[in-house]
C-alpha cells in the first residue's frame, strides 16, 4: 500500500502538468488549482486514510469512484483536519475512515510534495469529525490485549525464575490496564461516552 501512496503522489503533479492528463484530471486540478487565493469549499470522500502514518487521499465530487486516476486524488493529514478543543483548551486530532464524505479547502503542494493538498477538513455538513470513529475504544482493547499477549509469550520464554516471571506478567496486565483507562479518560475530556 505503502509503494502505491508514494507511486500516486510523484505520478499525480507529473500527469497533471503533461498534456497527457485525462480530460477529467484536467478539470479537477483547475478547480483544485486557483491562483485567485480561492477559499472555496470543496466536497468529496475519503478513499484512503491511515492512523498509523496520519494521512490519506481525498476523492472530490465530480470524478467517478471507479475509473478516477490517482492524480484526481487530493491529500489530506490529519493535522489539516479541524480539531475538537475542550473547555480546557485540549485539542483532539480525529481520524478518518474510508467513504467518509467531508468539505474541505484545496491549496497547492507544499514544498517538493506533488500532490494538491486539503485543509480545515470537516464533515460534509460543515461538523467536525468526531474525534472517536465509533467503536474506538473496543477496537484499542483489543489490540492493547493482543500485544499484552505478546508481552506474556516473551515473558514466558526468556524468564527462569517464577517469582521475576509472575512479576514481569502483572507489570505488564497493570501497563495495559492503565494504557486503556488513559483512552477512556481522553474519550471523556473529548466529550465522549466508551460506548460510542
Amino acid at each position: 500500500m505503502n509503494n502505491f501512496l508514494i507511486g500516486a503522489s510523484k505520478f499525480a503533479v507529473s500527469s497533471l502538468r503533461s498534456n497527457r492528463a485525462a480530460p477529467a484530471a484536467r478539470l479537477v486540478a483547475a478547480r483544485c488549482f486557483s491562483s485567485d487565493g480561492d477559499d472555496e469549499v470543496k466536497t468529496g470522500i475519503i478513499k484512503y486514510f491511515s492512523y498509523k502514518t496520519q494521512f490519506g487521499f481525498i476523492l472530490p465530487d465530480g470524478v467517478d469512484k471507479k475509473t478516477h486516476d490517482d492524480n484526481d486524488l487530493i491529500f489530506i493529514h490529519r493535522n489539516d483536519i479541524r480539531a475538537h478543543e475542550n473547555a480546557d483548551g485540549e485539542k483532539f486530532y480525529p481520524g478518518l475512515k474510508r467513504n467518509q464524505r467531508v468539505a474541505f479547502k484545496v491549496s497547492p503542494p507544499d514544498g517538493n510534495a506533488k500532490c494538491a493538498k486539503a485543509f480545515d477538513l470537516t464533515m460534509a455538513n460543515g461538523d467536525l469529525v468526531p474525534p472517536f470513529q465509533k467503536g474506538y475504544l473496543e477496537r484499542y482493547t483489543k489490540t492493547q490485549k493482543a500485544k499484552f499477549g505478546d508481552k506474556v509469550f516473551a515473558i514466558m520464554s526468556t524468564c527462569t525464575d517464577q517469582q521475576e516471571m509472575e512479576t514481569q506478567i502483572v507489570s505488564a496486565f497493570d501497563e495495559v490496564k492503565e494504557n486503556i483507562e488513559k483512552q477512556r479518560a481522553k474519550m471523556e475530556r473529548a466529550g465522549m461516552s466508551a460506548d460510542e
